[in-house]
């Protein structure tokens, strides 16, 4: 589907929606009020027509229909919270200079109503999208420029997650030097025509060189082409990313991976908070699954192994069992015999030692449960990267030990963008742009989009 086209629908549903909220606080609020003609011109009329063009103009300004923020991480839903924001202090201050009397029971009905039906509809175009894009349609034609290796990494990462809304069509070596810029620039053109590519993505280096970037931006400018910039700071974005200007020379100040006093309480009060609403809400499956267990192979029902956690730690994390009661002394002949995925993971699609019922529950995730009480205790949190068992962390490389900086979690990026699917270098990826860039939203949207992820059962294993 065109950009353009797209753009239009989703602004024809956000105007439908915020009518649709406004009408139906104006009919909670004044319904069996309106009994004369004279009754319906007032200023709670006027608010009542003006608010919905109002809040589509803010959206517009606020750029919510940029082809470049829809769709895209938390941006789209935050400007969306944003302009219920702006339209919320924009009335009152309007209604508190003129002395006007718009109702403060239409204003706080109409507005929260409106923005929760806003992030409802966009996450349903989100999903209609992203359905599209793993089904190849929808992707934007992309050429890939930079070192051999360079390319072949983010030609795989694309390719990996074509939800990002990439198609790769071709590649270029970056020109070496700046004498071969003029005849790089028109082998580019040429590329471009030859593949109708609406993208140029630069990797590793080539993203590195400001002179280069500056030149290619100019080349391309109202061709309609993007220019993708791999971040020379690798995964780092977000809040540990600040500008500085000293002495009028712009820097990027990189933050140490560390959460503020007042993040690692919130963290620890949503961990605590959630794991315990958990353990009470969810305590008759517990008990279900746990006497089914035990009737369909015996004890033990909970199966405890060594894990690595923060910094290394290790801890003992609590499973339902859903494996022949020998299963770990059978784990070193099977990983011998038997290397499905690339990393030290060791993971096995149809694993032998797995019961009847335990493929049932780890389909559904179910056997993970009893970590809310290794969350409860501050062993792990509910989002973090997954703790391996110790034989894998041992196998790992340097870089890999990065993601044991922050404490391990029940779910966390990967199990909601692939989970067993995903391959160990996109795992890890998936796991270091979470550490570097923690925040609470991002928790919150991870635990939504678990639940998600569990219902489709999807990459279990």
């Amino acid at each position: 589907m065109n950009p353009d086209t797209l753009k239009y629908r989703i602004l024809a549903t956000d105007a439908a929606v915020i009518i649709g909220a406004t009408s139906l606080a104006f009919t909670v609020r004044f319904g069996n009020e309106t009994t004369s003609p004279s009754a319906l011109i007032g200023p709670i009329q006027i608010v009542g027509t003006l608010l919905p063009i109002f809040w589509v103009l803010v959206l517009i300004f606020m750029g919510s229909y940029d082809r470049r923020s829809l769709f895209v991480g938390l941006t789209e839903y935050s400007r969306v919270m944003m302009s219920g924001v702006v339209v919320l202090a924009v009335t009152s201050t309007v209604s508190f200079l003129l002395k006007q009397d718009t109702s403060r029971a239409y204003i706080l009905i109409s507005i929260p109503v409106g923005v929760l039906a806003l992030l409802v509809e966009r996450y349903l175009w989100r999903r209609w999208l992203l359905t599209r894009r793993k089904k190849g349609l929808d992707l934007v034609r992309t050429v890939v420029v930079g070192d051999p290796d360079e390319r072949n990494s983010l030609v795989s990462q694309m390719a990996e997650r074509p939800w990002a809304g990439y198609h790769v069509v071709s590649s270029l070596p970056r020109p070496l030097t700046q004498a071969e810029w003029h005849t790089w620039f028109r082998a580019l053109d040429e590329e471009l025509e030859l593949t109708q590519a609406r993208a140029v993505a630069l990797a590793g280096s080539s993203a590195a060189d400001a002179a280069f970037v500056r030149e290619l931006s100019w080349h391309i400018e109202g061709e309609g082409v993007d220019l993708l910039v791999g971040a020379g700071v690798g995964t780092t974005t977000g809040p540990r990313v600040s500008l500085r200007i000293a002495s009028g020379l712009p820097l990027l100040h990189l933050d140490e991976v560390a959460l503020r006093n007042t993040q690692r309480v919130a963290k620890r009060s949503l961990d605590v908070v959630g794991s315990f609403l958990g353990i009470i809400i969810l305590s008759p499956v517990l008990l279900i699954v746990a006497i089914a267990i035990l009737l369909s192979s015996g004890p033990p029902v909970l199966f405890r192994q060594q894990r690595a956690g923060r910094d290394q730690h290790v801890f003992r994390m609590w499973k339902f069992r859903t494996m022949v009661r020998d299963a770990d002394s059978l784990r070193p002949e099977l990983r011998a015999q038997f290397t499905e995925q690339a990393g030290p993971v060791f993971k096995l699609r149809d694993d032998p030692r797995v019961t009847r019922i335990g493929g049932f529950l780890r389909r559904w995730s179910i056997d993970e449960l009893p970590q809310l009480f290794n969350v409860l205790t501050g062993e792990m949190s509910l989002v973090g990267p997954r703790p391996h068992p110790l034989d894998d962390v041992e196998l790992y490389r340097e870089r890999d030990l990065r993601r044991l900086i922050a404490k391990p979690g029940m779910t966390g990026l990967w199990q909601v963008a692939g989970r067993s699917d995903l391959s160990w270098n996109a795992s890890i990826e998936l796991d270091l742009l979470y550490v570097e860039n923690w925040s609470f939203v991002g928790d919150l949207v991870i635990l939504a989009r678990t639940l998600q992820a569990v219902l489709r059962g999807g990459g279990a294993r």
